[in-house]
């Protein structure tokens, strides 16, 4: 996991309550795969409607949200395909961990949604599948201490939604030049 992770994410956890700092971010991920460029004040304004009933947010949560928005897009165009959710670090427990695991798939959907990626078409039959999945891994709670089988399988989950996600946005980015000749 990035050096970068748990500092960012530990700081939004405060700022962003209600909504948790990896959903936030899977919402920012799939609007950014759906849109492919995402304008400040469009992310500010969908992330003060996603927080907490279209409130007005304070300088430091726009600060950081504009740090998020940069890192969302510094991850999404790298070429090594460094995407990774912003998770808790590893040395939190294991619940913690995949309860914000089935959070970010949450603001996946709901990124995703807002962009109108399945009425515009173009994914693939493995994108459909990867988002059926993503579906029911937003579902999926853990409440038992863990194990290393459990870590390995959590590790593993979180690789299939780094790889699913990059297969969904180049699914996207394919389909894109048809969706430009389209009226809005």
């Amino acid at each position: 996991m990035s050096a970068l992770h748990p500092p960012l994410f530990e700081r939004l956890i405060p700022l962003l309550d209600p909504l948790h700092p990896a959903e936030l971010h899977g919402l920012l991920c799939g609007l950014l795969c759906a849109e492919g460029e995402l304008a400040l004040d469009r992310w500010l304004q969908m992330a003060r409607e996603a927080l907490a009933d279209d409130v007005e947010l304070s300088a430091s949560v726009q600060d950081l949200l504009a740090k998020l928005l940069d890192y969302g897009v510094a991850q999404l165009s790298d070429p090594d395909d460094s995407v990774t959710p912003l998770l808790p670090d590893d040395s939190a427990p294991l619940p913690q961990r995949a309860d914000a695991l089935g959070e970010w798939c949450q603001g996946l959907l709901y990124g995703l949604g807002m962009g109108h990626v399945e009425q515009r078409g173009g994914l693939s039959g493995e994108s459909r599948e990867f988002l059926r999945d993503v579906a029911d891994i937003a579902q999926v709670g853990f409440d038992q201490a863990s194990n290393e089988t459990d870590e390995t399988a959590y590790a593993e989950v979180v690789e299939y939604l780094r790889i699913g996600l990059l297969i969904i946005q180049h699914d996207l980015r394919l389909a894109a030049p048809s969706d430009a000749s389209s009226p809005h």
